[in-house]
């Protein structure tokens, strides 16, 4: 499973977002009257010999059962610096969705209530925003295209000068049927195509190896390659265990708050945004538990790894915690390198075929559904499937 923040794919991001709460949190006490409580986190005894921010991530680190004296030098590196970036993109992207839907879908009402065509849904998606413009434009009003406590007020204001409908005549939107032709057109267009089969007939016998052991076509693997990193031309510009690193260390509220602090003007949203901070950063902690345990296992150094902003690795950016489940040493080295292409190449087919790829005889809506829990994402889907039928119809 793939997660990185230069991704389209927001549903894939939401996914690992609201997976369980961490096993060391804690919540606070609430303040008289607030609705919802501050989240502070509890980690083991700080790691002596540990700089700071880093201690406390590291003495959980150590309780889990990476060694310590391994913990100390990574976490000394001075290739090793604190970044905000992960999790405050992160809660600049959700806190509109999670915390304000409840004022997103007000502020679509009144707009329906005046005679603008949105769904009232609770998202700020593109027809929100569309419809939001198109009100400040009929006021000469100046305002962010997302809801706001100020445009709710301007509507209210504007709905009590008259209204051109009520809510009874609001009908939903019928759900549009999945599109399985649209692609991502960077990827499928003829110059793409042109790299992408020059690359698949020069590795064509490594892709063959991995067909006969798994039984998933190599121009299926190829096209993931391809999509992903560009065949390994991209491998992203981050530090892999830099990110994690900083964004499991922002389970501190404390360290990402000034940065976010245009989001936090009251109570409601400051113990909203710790407490996203506290869920996402356990996360972020567990991933780079399996990212230091697999190069300490392989001999590799976790701060060369290139990756996405949230740490996903290798020609097939894998997240950490799919290592072990997953990769799969190709070219018989006794190490698993997801930088090394024969690896990445068998990685990404034991991937699929635990993943519901059957063999040869699989049907198209099997082919689907084993490259979705890849990534979740239709045009994602379409994308893979249309670049494989090419490469396998040039080189059968």
């Amino acid at each position: 499973m793939i997660w990185r923040a230069t991704s389209p794919f927001l549903a894939l991001a939401l996914c690992f977002f609201l997976a369980g709460c961490p096993s060391h949190s804690t919540v606070g006490p609430a303040d008289p009257g607030a609705g919802r409580q501050i989240a502070r986190p509890v980690f083991s005894a700080p790691l002596s010999g540990t700089p700071a921010p880093w201690a406390p991530l590291a003495g959980a680190l150590a309780s889990a059962g990476l060694d310590a004296r391994k913990l100390r030098a990574f976490f000394s590196s001075r290739e090793l610096t604190f970044t905000p970036v992960p999790m405050e993109t992160k809660l600049r992207e959700l806190f509109p969705i999670f915390f304000r839907s409840d004022l997103t879908k007000a502020v679509q009402e009144k707009l329906f209530q005046l005679g603008y065509e949105v769904a009232i849904d609770g998202r700020n998606g593109p027809g929100t925003r569309k419809a939001i413009a198109a009100f400040a434009r009929d006021r000469a009003l100046s305002f962010k295209p997302d809801p706001s406590p100020e445009l709710n007020a301007r509507l209210d204001e504007a709905l009590r000068a008259g209204r051109t409908r009520t809510l009874a005549e609001y009908a939903p939107p019928k759900a549009a049927p999945p599109n399985r032709t649209a692609t991502h057109t960077q990827f499928t267009n003829a110059s793409a195509l042109a790299k992408i089969k020059a690359h698949y007939l020069a590795d064509k016998a490594l892709f063959d190896r991995a067909w006969r052991a798994y039984g998933v076509p190599g121009a299926v693997v190829c096209s993931i390659m391809w999509i992903e990193t560009g065949y390994g031309s991209y491998f992203g510009k981050n530090k892999a265990a830099q990110q994690l690193a900083s964004m499991a260390a922002s389970s501190d509220y404390e360290l990402i708050a000034p940065y976010v602090a245009d989001l936090s003007a009251g109570r409601e949203e400051r113990a909203f945004l710790a407490e996203t901070s506290l869920k996402r950063g356990a996360w972020a902690r567990d991933e780079l538990f399996a990212l230091l345990k697999y190069a300490w296992e392989n001999n590799l150094d976790p701060l060369a790894f290139p990756g996405s902003v949230y740490g996903a690795i290798g020609y097939g950016q894998f997240m950490p915690s799919n290592i072990a489940k997953y990769a799969a040493d190709g070219d018989g080295d006794q190490i698993i390198d997801l930088f090394n292409k024969s690896d990445a190449v068998f990685s990404i087919a034991n991937y699929l075929r635990q993943n519901g790829w059957t063999g040869a005889g699989i049907a198209e809506a099997g082919r689907r559904e084993a490259i979705r829990r890849y990534n979740n994402s239709g045009v994602y889907v379409n994308t893979v499937l249309y670049v494989a039928d090419y490469l396998s119809a040039a080189a059968p």
